[in-house]
């Protein structure tokens, strides 16, 4: 799969990954009903455009593969996600909310960076970040891709994306 980065098999896979882990997660931690959405495909050239989001945490890898993963959804369902995570109960993403949204994030990263060891070898998980707003930008290596990964849960949907380009 190493050479095959951007093909639609290890694209497949890479979706694969992402709902193995996000169930894991949710299964273990949020015990919610989750059912797996779309998955949207960013190849190596191809134009990003990311989705209008009010919340994202954001883990990010080095190593053997570059690029990282990132939680996203509405303002309300990352409180949701952080109030059942956690058992208290949350008014502001910042603070011990955005600890508990981005421990999610790390444990859905982590989960992601395991089953793509065994591939690409030794992967660095960095420390998460939440950005919370609508009035932002990111800006990302031209030459990455991507596999966003939809999901949907009783308090509304949101998405788990895994962005990379060859260590």
């Amino acid at each position: 799969m190493k050479e095959d980065l951007f093909s639609p098999a290890a694209m497949s896979a890479f979706a694969a990954m992402i709902k193995d882990s996000v169930g894991e997660v949710f299964g273990t931690y949020l015990t919610w009903d989750i059912s797996p959405g779309p998955m949207v495909v960013k190849r190596e050239g191809d134009p990003y455009r990311p989705p209008e989001t009010e919340v994202t945490s954001i883990v990010n890898f080095s190593g053997g593969i570059y690029g990282g993963v990132h939680l996203a959804s509405s303002l309300p369902l990352a409180l949701q996600m952080a109030t059942n995570f956690s058992g208290e109960a949350y008014d502001t993403i910042f603070g011990e909310a955005g600890d508990a949204l981005g421990e999610l994030a790390n444990m859905i990263g982590g989960g992601v960076q395991t089953r793509l060891s065994k591939e690409y070898g030794t992967i660095h998980l960095t420390p998460p970040t939440i950005i919370s707003g609508t009035n932002y930008r990111m800006q990302y290596k031209s030459n990455f891709g991507s596999v966003r990964q939809y999901f949907k849960v009783a308090g509304g949907l949101f998405y788990v994306e895994f962005f990379f380009w060859p260590g």
